[in-house]
């Protein structure tokens, strides 16, 4: 198929020119008609179903434009078929007051194929340019809006910042003998903000803290080591042969310790 395409060109029909010696004429003829029939023109109008105006136009040749075409031809064939008026008669009034204008001519022209094809395509273009212009704009907006609020979203969840507590390894101080090492108490955080910490630490029952609060017996020929402690405090204490004796989280209180070797 062509992508040529047919353009129709209309020409308007010339004026239709109606002589006003015919209008008068033929509403004279008119009323004279009804005359001899005996009818008024309310008479008329009423078995026409008609307002009495639009005879009395007829019969005095006064036509308005609202009469004219296809309502103007309506009107003196009902009127005229009221009268009696003969069908050859009714017809040379209706094409002398009433004529139908001649139908407009009609051309046809080729659009050459490639202006159609610029035309086509200068056409979808300026749709995609349009389309990208309306939802760049909302896709930037939506975009920068959803990262503002992830940000927004990502402060509200952080939490305090939590002091890292330094431990002493278990070989640096097997090396030491008959040091006690004590560790800082970590810092007492509010139980709503304080994270939850994973822990590889044994934890000491409260027998095995009020049997550690209590001074073991002096035993003859062996080393002792008191410590009182004014905190709760990480306690590791080690011998001169590298055993461990205590290595737990300790409460406030006084403790002491024994061993062979020197501690």
């Amino acid at each position: 198929m062509s992508p040529a395409m047919n353009h129709p060109t209309v020409f308007n029909a010339p004026a239709v020119v109606v002589d006003p010696a015919e209008v008068l004429r033929i509403g004279a003829e008119l009323a004279a008609a009804r005359q001899r029939r005996g009818l008024s023109l309310a008479q008329c109008a009423e078995r026409l179903s008609m307002p009495s105006q639009v005879l009395r136009r007829l019969e005095a040749g006064t036509l308005s434009p609202l009469d004219s075409g296809v309502f103007l031809r309506g009107h003196l064939r009902a009127y005229g078929t009221l009268l009696d008026i003969d069908r050859a008669t009714l017809d040379d009034y209706v094409r002398r007051l009433a004529p139908e204008a001649p139908p407009a001519l009609l051309a046809s022209g080729r659009m050459p194929s490639s202006r159609y094809v610029v035309e086509r395509y200068l056409r979808a273009g300026s749709y995609i340019v349009l389309t990208v212009a309306i939802t760049a704009p909302i896709v930037w907006f939506v975009m920068h809006s959803e990262s503002t609020r992830s940000g927004a979203r990502l402060q509200a969840i952080d939490f305090a910042p939590v002091p890292v507590v330094p431990r002493l390894g278990t070989a640096h101080a097997a090396h030491i003998p008959g040091v006690a090492v004590i560790l800082p108490p970590a810092a007492a955080q509010p139980q709503s903000r304080q994270p939850l910490l994973a822990t590889m630490t044994p934890f000491i029952s409260r027998d095995a803290e009020s049997a550690a609060s209590a001074p073991a017996p002096a035993v003859a020929g062996a080393h002792t080591l008191a410590l009182k402690l004014s905190a709760p405090s990480w306690v590791e204490v080690t011998g001169a042969d590298g055993k461990r004796l205590e290595y737990a989280l300790l409460q406030p209180g006084t403790y002491s310790w024994q061993d062979a070797a020197p501690l």
